[in-house]
């Protein structure tokens, strides 16, 4: 919140910074009421300054703390400013991959943008690595919740997504926890192959020498 009420853009806005600094100090109740001006300037509004504040806002967001997100979004300016203007910028602007970014329309951010769209990119391999990690999460309690087939599918597809990942550390972490899941699926598939009546899947990990983070407890942090 520092860097944005710092920001020389928000001189432009000052119903706004009003709103953000009440949010600062904690005063949840005084700066939601304090949104209300700012909401009744923006229907003054054309398109170009809704765009120009939206642009502003979202770039911002992109390149500061996740907390200040959660701040700053609030129902009211997502739903009555945000939203309404970034959907109006699509049917304004289809070849714009950032109003599809920012509604987390990753796919379509990607086709647009292509290489440039580097946090659709990196969302759609959260989003894929993030399934996977469901699939198994309850694999020490002999639960896999996914299918064997679609499972290598996401593995196959991610793979191919991160060829166009740039940063060449996260797109090597990428790669070892997909090489991960891989190996995971095999180990599961063999297990329910060759398992015998009454041995579980961490005691058949255990047997082959497998250390499988998920034959322990373990809980995924986005």
């Amino acid at each position: 919140m520092h860097d944005l009420l710092n920001d020389p853009n928000m001189n432009n806005y000052p119903e706004f910074r009003t709103f953000c600094e009440l949010k600062r100090r904690g005063l949840r109740k005084q700066a939601l009421a304090a949104m209300t001006p700012f909401l009744e300037m923006v229907e003054t509004w054309d398109f170009d300054q809704r765009q120009e504040f939206v642009a502003w806002l979202y770039t911002h967001d992109e390149s500061s703390d996740q907390n200040d997100s959660y701040h700053i979004f609030v129902y009211s300016l997502v739903t009555n400013v945000l939203q309404p203007t970034l959907h109006e910028w699509k049917r304004r602007f289809p070849d714009d991959p950032r109003p599809f970014r920012w509604l987390q329309e990753y796919e379509q951010a990607f086709v647009l943008g292509g290489l440039s769209e580097q946090i659709a990119v990196q969302a759609l391999m959260d989003r894929k690595i993030f399934a996977l990690w469901f699939a198994f999460h309850h694999i020490n309690e002999d639960l896999y919740l996914g299918e064997v087939e679609e499972d290598r599918g996401i593995i196959m597809e991610a793979r191919q997504l991160n060829q166009s990942v740039l940063s060449e550390e996260k797109q090597a972490e990428y790669e070892a926890e997909l090489s991960y899941y891989s190996d995971l699926l095999t180990d599961w598939v063999t297990y329910t192959q060759t398992k015998s009546k009454d041995e579980s899947f961490l005691d058949w990990c255990e047997r082959y020498e497998r250390n499988d983070p998920f034959t322990k407890s373990y809980y995924y942090e986005k």
